[in-house]
């Protein structure tokens, strides 16, 4: 009997030395994945000269930050109507390559520039919006972004997408 009861022990251990390997392959593998997932952003490629963007601005002197991806932002209901516009714009800024510290000022503020897209935006009619040239609108949001920002500037200012869905 204390036989059985010995194999069983030696079993167990077995088991619970399978199970300990197998946990500890799973957290290696998650930390290695995250660690490697934050140094392959697409701006630290590109910096590196890794990875070319496709929207990326001529000048050499500059790059791209394009993280604010797609918004769609519902415009101002003209005064006769209440109909609202719904815009889709894909904005991307233009910085000085190389400047790591106002990357991540500009990273840390992404959801303040996405904000002030969209108030931009959003209190104006469709009709205001192209009435307004592409350059005028770019200006303005530049100057409402550059003014937010304490460790650089952005330099320019690219919608890729301008589209309004009925």
């Amino acid at each position: 009997m204390s036989k059985l009861n010995l194999r069983f022990s030696n079993f167990e251990k077995v088991l619970l030395a399978i199970i300990l390997g197998l946990v500890l392959v799973i957290i290696i593998g998650t930390i290695a994945a995250k660690v490697h997932q934050k140094t392959q952003t697409p701006e630290i490629l590109i910096s590196k000269g890794k990875a070319v963007s496709l929207m990326a601005p001529a000048d050499d002197a500059e790059i791209a930050y394009y993280e604010l991806g797609t918004l769609r932002i519902v415009t101002r209901a003209e005064d006769d109507e209440e109909l609202t516009s719904v815009l889709v714009i894909s904005p991307w800024l233009a910085y000085p390559a190389g400047d790591t510290v106002f990357f991540e000022e500009l990273a840390r503020k992404k959801g303040l520039i996405k904000g002030l897209f969209q108030a931009y935006f959003s209190a104006r009619t469709k009709n205001q919006l192209l009435e307004e040239t592409e350059v005028k609108i770019e200006e303005n949001l530049k100057d409402q972004i550059n003014a937010q920002f304490a460790l650089g500037q952005i330099s320019d200012i690219y919608l890729t997408d301008y589209i309004f869905l009925e």
